[in-house]
């Protein structure tokens, strides 16, 4: 089937909606379907540290909307309303926890190309919040976590912000550009906060009884010709540290899962699997399973929220050791965007390669899994390379506190 020339893109649809209320573009080739949201008919919004009892309220909600497309975010931090770890971090860049909101229409998109963004200004004083060198002493303080035996990998990141007075959807058809990915979301809560995710990891997809979770372990930055990005792909795929990441983070996504599926129908698919985006190359891997029409959705999320791959094993040490070692608040990146369908379907991505847009600033982050065999130069370095794809859409590099005279 062809699509005509004329219809625009769906960034060229969105960009053409009002202003001040709820919105949501699933924008990719992982999707189910790209879906453009508009016409919202209720919502549910928490503030940030609202989080306890946050489960409830969504599955409520999700409930009364059940023959509607619900489409948000869900922060890192709801993973508290599971199992509530101490309080250490403040919180410097306060968006709501939990944004969902039910549609009355939810249009499929036409596979069209992506024309060239509009120009913007770019954004200003872009900065990390620390040092080279604070942060590798953070990667080798979780790494004495590993050796003294309290967890087995860990999940670190860094936070970044920028100065930003520009249209925040804008700025998401420039990340497309720049970052093109399968799980990209754009979602207004209509006051004030835009969340921008250009993500390439699925973190469930469910549709009847059948449910998905494709865990990222394992990165490489693309390489400046043919020769040097197939051997960064082949370290890769031969690195002891990466597979081991891999294995473990299957291994609790295996275990989150098997709280809510029918016995012995967790099944991992081919280990492990690889794909390459415009800025770094990624393992990943396939874990399937069946359950009982009678788990709900809020049900599922409990189970397996925050995703493994964003936080460690075991799941709950790392949240409290994470706690202390971290530098701000997560808020948006490392929990969820997706959106819940009718007849119980539901599909959500990781919230990574996210920015946030609030109030004129942005907020991004990148990370990365932490094992024994963590250089902290090196996972340094690929905090850097996640980030590439959200400076170019800002069209700024970010700057640490020190002069990175390393890299």
């Amino acid at each position: 089937m062809t699509t005509p020339a004329s219809e625009p893109h769906a960034v060229e649809r969105l960009q053409r909606l009002s202003r001040g209320e709820p919105v949501a573009l699933l924008l990719g080739s992982g999707w189910s379907q790209s879906l453009l949201c508009t016409e919202p008919v209720d919502a549910l919004s928490l503030a940030a540290g609202a989080e306890i009892g946050a489960f409830e309220l969504l599955e409520a909600f999700l409930e009364r909307h059940r023959d509607r497309t619900c489409a948000g975010w869900l922060g890192y931090d709801l993973g508290r309303d599971v199992e509530a770890w101490p309080r250490a971090i403040a919180d410097d860049f306060e968006v709501p926890v939990l944004h969902m909101a039910a549609y009355r229409r939810a249009e499929p998109c036409a596979p069209v190309p992506l024309p060239p963004a509009p120009p913007t200004a770019p954004a200003r004083a872009f900065t990390a919040h620390t040092s080279r060198a604070d942060y590798e002493c953070r990667v080798a303080a979780v790494v004495e976590h590993i050796r003294s035996g309290d967890i087995f990998q860990a999940n670190l990141s860094q936070p970044f912000s920028a100065q930003w007075d520009g249209d925040p959807r804008t700025l998401f058809w420039r990340l497309c550009e720049a970052s093109p990915a399968p799980f990209s979301a754009y979602v207004e809560d209509g006051n004030g906060t835009a969340v921008l995710s250009s993500s390439p990891e699925e973190f469930l997809f469910r549709d009847g009884s059948f449910v998905r979770t494709r865990p990222i372990k394992g990165t490489r930055p693309r390489g400046k010709d043919a020769a040097s990005d197939a051997r960064l792909l082949h370290e890769l795929l031969h690195s002891d540290k990466d597979l081991a990441e891999l294995a473990m983070i299957v291994d609790l996504m295996r275990n989150d899962l098997g709280k809510v599926a029918r016995t012995g129908s967790v099944v991992v698919g081919r280990f492990p699997e690889h794909a390459s985006f415009a800025h770094v190359h990624h393992l990943f891997a396939t874990v399937t399973a069946e359950v009982d029409d009678s788990v709900t959705a809020g049900e599922l999320l409990r189970a397996t929220f925050p995703g493994g791959s964003v936080t460690g094993c075991p799941k709950l040490r790392c949240l409290e050791i994470l706690e202390q070692i971290e530098i701000a608040r997560r808020g948006v990146y490392t929990g969820a965007i997706g959106a819940f369908l009718p007849g119980g379907r539901m599909h959500c991505n990781v919230a990574i390669r996210t920015l946030v847009h609030r109030d004129g600033r942005i907020r991004a982050n990148a990370g990365g899994g932490i094992t024994t065999l963590s250089d902290p130069a090196a996972e340094y370095d690929e905090t850097r390379h996640k980030l590439a794809g959200m400076e170019r859409a800002l069209q700024c590099r970010a700057n640490a506190p020190d002069s990175e005279s390393r890299r």
